[in-house]
């Protein structure tokens, strides 16, 4: 069965993205109600606002405007740092972070965020060991419940939990893999096919990436569940981190990292997101069979642009390959510089204005293909 091979959540991408528009947001709200209680000036009220609205390009042209006449003021400092963090600026954002770290005398909210964004800055430059000693130091000085659960749930994402400590380390040319109780034998298996799968997928994207993928490999789904109250495998591309069964597909998670850099990212959809990892999971099976067993014990055939706006209205035994089989169908039909445009954006309006007209017959003969 496909779902013995490919377990994740059931939330699709354009959720998943959503909800963490909605948790910056509740969490900047939180970050500027400390600082009116405080009593600060206007302008750390405006910058603020400036950073809750995600223009994070004019909070740090605000940031450093207002340094200029306050250069030791720790709350333009924190604000620049984490605005910093957000563009992916690490290496500028840390002299800003450490700065509120080291001058925050109360050990209030503001050193926890520092903290916290700190750990965030050097794991993204691979400075695991500072990444790891700063995240640390937010959870346990425990001074607001969001920054502590903001570590904390970095610490288990990270490998940074005591859990982690009798795993194996290997890295290669684009990995740095976690193995949990492995032998010797499987770990070099692991090991190079993989780096032939990641050679393989992005032949296609040619991605850049500007770190290696941290890719922790699990023995037991259990001590996974346990831990995270989530099934096996996913992925989180802003981190260019995998969490998968030693057993489940070698390309699917890997792709959704690995894809995220080919283009900037402006709407994932279910269908196309899920769909391109699918398309690239290596795997050899069957997957339009399997559709079509589903619609044949089902006696529902398969209508794309209803899946296409409803992806978590219908089970993932029949999305995940028939999403699968629709990407390879973009892909043959249009080619890969129009579907890696298109990729950016993965809407139905979007695919129809880079696609065009065609986008209608190309649905049309896959669907009379999949439903008969």
């Amino acid at each position: 069965m496909y779902l013995e091979v490919r377990q994740n959540s059931k939330e699709d991408p354009a959720t998943k993205q959503k909800q963490n528009i909605m948790r910056l947001f509740i969490t900047t709200i939180i970050i500027l109600t400390s600082l009116f209680t405080f009593g600060q000036n206007k302008q750390v009220e405006e910058l603020g606002n400036i950073y809750m609205s995600g223009d994070f390009d004019k909070t740090i042209l605000k940031a450093n405007e207002f340094l200029k006449d306050d250069p030791n003021n720790i709350d333009y400092k924190l604000l620049l740092g984490r605005a910093l963090t957000d563009k992916g600026d690490f290496n500028s954002a840390i002299p800003y972070l450490d700065y509120t770290v080291n001058n925050d005398p109360d050990n209030s909210w503001r050193k926890a965020w520092a903290l916290g964004y700190l750990g965030t800055c050097h794991f993204m430059l691979q400075d695991y060991d500072n990444s790891k000693k700063s995240t640390k130091e937010c959870f346990d000085l425990n001074a607001t419940k969001n920054a502590t659960q903001y570590a904390y749930k970095r610490i288990l994402l990270f490998g940074f939990d005591d859990f982690y400590k009798d795993w194996k380390i290997v890295e290669s040319d684009n990995f740095r893999f976690y193995f949990q109780n492995m032998s010797d034998s499987d770990i070099e298996n692991i090991f190079s096919s993989r780096e032939i799968v990641f050679k393989n997928i992005n032949e296609f994207f040619e991605s850049e990436l500007p770190k290696k993928i941290d890719f922790f490999v699990w023995n037991s789904r259990d001590d996974a569940k346990k831990l995270f109250g989530a099934n096996l495998g996913f992925s989180d591309p802003n981190f260019f981190i995998v969490h998968s069964h030693f057993q489940q597909t070698k390309g699917h998670e890997m792709t959704h990292v690995i894809s995220n850099y080919s283009t900037k990212m402006v709407m994932k959809t279910g269908l196309i997101n899920e769909g391109t990892s699918v398309c690239f999971d290596q795997t050899s099976q069957d997957k339009e069979q399997i559709v079509k067993d589903w619609i044949k014990d089902n006696g529902n055939k398969v209508e794309i642009k209803e899946i296409w706006n409803n992806w978590k209205g219908y089970p993932e035994e029949l999305t995940y390959p028939l999403s699968g089989l629709f990407v390879k169908e973009l892909i043959d039909n249009f080619g890969k510089e129009k579907f890696i445009e298109f990729f950016g954006n993965q809407t139905y309006d979007n695919a129809k204005l880079v696609f065009g007209e065609k986008l209608e017959k190309v649905i049309k003969d896959f669907e009379n293909k999949i439903n008969t």
